[in-house]
């Protein structure tokens, strides 16, 4: 009769340095759910060595939809990673027992990263920027657009909405890579985009309305800015059934132009006119100062004055923000490559 339950299993521990290293990470339900599904696929991701976003170079683990941080927390408990093992006793009969092939000091906890910088955040560092004047800040070699997002400590479905928010675009031609709109370029293609279906004879105001119908009248644009950045810009402004949502064409001009004309502050009355005049006039009544986020203006002056949270100093960046050749006759690739000319 076996004695084993009695006496109980062996015990052996490896020598420090044939042991192994390990860290344990300790996961949220939510993670573990996801973790024991089918085919879900975690990704841990850092920041680039060198970045405009800021300094914080920790790593995060990504699921597809969500950014965790992870924290190392130091444990004053002896914790051991075993593994079944066997001996032979006297008479050389294998007995099985635990072997410690490592001993873990340390603890990787994960808590849903609110606190880390966003997607919007780090695009707007990385991403080279396209203006109204035809003019590119371009980087050599070009990245994609998910090569960017790999260098980009956020999950993949956050950068995505970033991307979409930004209405950043992606050139396949000459000039090659990604890039991140002006203000004052979005402000000129809103009222282009608004002028070309008109023209084609599509109705914008009318609810609902597929945005193919007015990429349509995009694709035949034939104006100072590339078809990819009309394509962006009215993605962003879809609901989840991807039809076009009002509500938000509306705030999305809104706050371009608040981008645009309130770097230094100015009448709200007047940001509010020049809203109006930018929309279908079946929109204007949705036009309110409370349309907009609240964390995207200041109002002073007995809120008659209305100053954008995200104003750039310096009446050069004003400048720049204001100044559009949109109706020049020049296509914009032709004017890239006069100014990459200019460049050498």
């Amino acid at each position: 009769m076996s004695t084993q339950a009695d006496e109980g299993s062996s015990f052996s521990l490896l020598p420090e340095e044939g042991r192994q290293h390990f860290r344990l990470l300790e996961l949220p339900p939510e993670l573990l759910r996801l973790v024991v599904s089918e085919r879900t696929i975690l990704h841990f991701k850092s920041g680039p060595k060198t970045s405009e976003a800021g300094s914080n170079l920790e790593a995060v683990l990504c699921s597809p939809d969500k950014t965790f941080h992870i924290r190392q927390v130091n444990t004053s408990n002896s914790v051991y990673i075993c593994q079944p093992t066997s001996h032979n006793d006297d008479d050389e009969n294998p007995q099985p027992g635990l072997q410690a092939v490592a001993q873990s000091s340390w603890t990787l906890e994960l808590s849903e990263a609110a606190s880390l910088p966003s997607a919007a955040h780090y695009l707007k560092a990385a991403l080279p920027t396209y203006s109204s004047t035809g003019t590119y800040q371009s980087k050599d070699p070009p990245a994609s657009q998910q090569q960017i997002f790999d260098d980009i400590p956020v999950s993949q479905a956050e950068c995505e909405a970033a991307w979409r928010d930004l209405a950043c675009f992606e050139l396949k031609n000459e000039p090659k890579g990604c890039f991140l709109p002006r203000p004052n370029a979005k402000v000129q293609v809103w009222r282009s985009i608004l002028e070309s279906a008109t023209a084609a004879g599509v109705d914008v105001s009318r609810d609902p309305i597929s945005p193919e119908l007015i990429e349509q009248s995009v694709d035949r644009n034939d104006e100072d800015w590339p078809d990819e950045l009309g394509h962006a810009m009215l993605d962003g402004v879809c609901d989840h059934e991807g039809m076009l949502d009002p509500g938000k064409w509306v705030r999305a001009v809104g706050l371009d132009l608040l981008a645009v004309e309130g770097a230094r502050g100015l009448p709200a009355s007047e940001l509010l006119k020049k809203w109006r005049d930018a929309l279908p006039e079946q929109w204007r009544k949705r036009v309110q100062v409370e349309a907009l986020p609240r964390s995207e203006y200041t109002l002073t002056d007995d809120r008659k004055t209305i100053t954008s949270a995200g104003a750039e100093s310096g009446v050069a960046a004003a400048a720049a923000e204001t100044k559009s050749t949109l109706g020049a006759k020049r296509k914009w690739h032709e004017k890239f490559r006069e100014s990459k000319k200019a460049a050498k």
